[in-house]
């Protein structure tokens, strides 16, 4: 892959490629912009041959009473719904060890200190996924997701919101919408 050096080269790349960027942006789809900045904070990469975007994942699994904490919805700061069913979920950052991407996630996402955590690291799993990205549509995307069981204390019993910290990276995102399942 050559090396991009800006959005413009960013959206040559894609438009070379016959990824329809054209409609991203809108609603619950993440824009060309936030693309590049996936890559630029080494959050993503980008491959040519063929085209293909990689991202490293941490999902924690936090389990009570028989039942996962799944992340049901978004609220994008535009005011988009997102729909979703995945435990917390965070992209990696470049050299960031497992552990610490999970605590991160259940910092931004659940507002949780790293003081009411407990990670089991031998229940860390890897698997890799291809799939066409749904926030980057017709973007092919390659996702290695690391998964590890967490114990939370201090987490409600019933479903609840959160609003992502501020500060962090993905601003994207106003509020998560939490239920156990």
């Amino acid at each position: 892959m050559r090396e991009l050096h800006s959005p413009d080269e960013l959206q040559e790349w894609l438009r070379s490629n016959g990824i329809p960027y054209e409609s991203w942006g809108v609603g619950a789809v993440k824009s060309v912009r936030n693309l590049w900045d996936e890559i630029a904070s080494g959050e993503a990469t980008l491959s040519d041959d063929p085209p293909l975007r990689r991202v490293s994942v941490v999902s924690v699994r936090i389990r009570r009473d028989g039942k996962q904490l799944t992340e049901v919805g978004q609220l994008m700061v535009g005011g988009a719904p997102r729909k979703r069913s995945t435990p917390p979920t965070e992209k990696m950052k470049p050299g960031e060890t497992v552990i610490a991407a999970a605590l991160r996630c259940l910092a931004e996402e659940l507002g949780v200190r790293e003081t009411d955590v407990t990670i089991d690291p031998h229940s860390l799993s890897v698997a890799v996924e291809n799939v066409v990205s749904p926030s980057y549509p017709g973007l092919p995307s390659e996702y290695r997701l690391h998964t590890v069981d967490a114990q939370v204390s201090g987490l409600p019993g019933t479903s609840f919101t959160t609003q992502e910290a501020s500060g962090s990276g993905d601003a994207l995102i106003s509020t998560h919408y939490w239920e156990w399942r």
